[in-house]
C-alpha cells in the first residue's frame, strides 16, 4: 500500500501522545511535559493556521507533520514539526517521507523555512542532508532560541532526485 497523508483529528491524539513519548529528549528540549494536554494538542494540531498530517503506511503511523502554508510576515512556507517514531530513525525513511510530502504539498513553494532547536543535533543533520541551509538565528513561537533553515526552489533542485 502506498504511503498516504491524512489530516490529524482529535481521534489521533493518543497516537500523537505515543509519538511524543518516544522522544523524551526532544520534549525536554521544547520545555514541555508529557503527556501533552488536550488543550496543547488542539492548539498545535487543530488550529486554523497550520496543516497537521499523519503519514500512514496502511495502519502504521510513520510521521507527524505540521506546517504553515504561508507565514504572515515573510510569506514563505514553514515546517513546524516533522516527528517520526524513534524506531524509524536513521533508515532513510524520513528522507523518503519528506520527499513524498514535498511532492504532494510543497512542490510549488519557492521558499521553505523551518526552525531547529540548537541542541537538536540529529534534527539539524537531517534537514541539512535534505538541502536546507542555515539562514539565521531566531526565536520560536514558544520563545525559545532557534536556528532558522531555508530551502529555496531552484532549477537543479537535487532534493527530489
Amino acid at each position: 500500500m502506498p504511503l498516504q497523508f491524512v489530516p490529524v483529528t482529535k481521534i489521533d491524539f493518543p497516537t500523537i501522545q505515543s509519538i511524543y513519548a518516544e522522544h523524551p529528549h526532544y520534549v525536554q528540549l521544547e520545555g514541555r511535559l508529557l503527556p501533552l494536554s488536550e488543550h496543547e494538542l488542539e492548539a498545535e494540531f487543530l488550529n486554523p493556521d497550520t496543516i497537521s498530517l499523519l503519514c500512514l503506511d496502511g495502519e502504521d503511523i510513520l510521521a507527524l507533520i505540521d506546517y504553515l502554508p504561508e507565514h504572515l510576515t515573510d510569506h514563505s512556507t514553514w515546517i513546524g514539526l516533522f516527528l517520526m517514531p524513534e524506531r524509524l530513525h536513521r533508515q532513510g525513511i524520513g528522507s523518503m517521507i519528506f520527499r513524498l510530502f514535498h511532492e504532494q504539498y510543497l512542490h510549488d513553494c519557492p521558499v521553505i523555512r523551518l526552525a531547529v532547536l540548537p541542541e537538536n543535533v540529529s534534527g539539524r543533520r537531517f534537514w541539512e542532508d535534505l538541502g536546507f541551509r542555515f539562514e539565521r538565528y531566531g526565536i520560536s513561537n514558544h520563545n525559545q532560541p532557534v536556528e532558522v533553515f531555508i530551502k529555496m526552489k531552484s532549477c537543479d533542485d537535487r532534493m527530489l532526485k
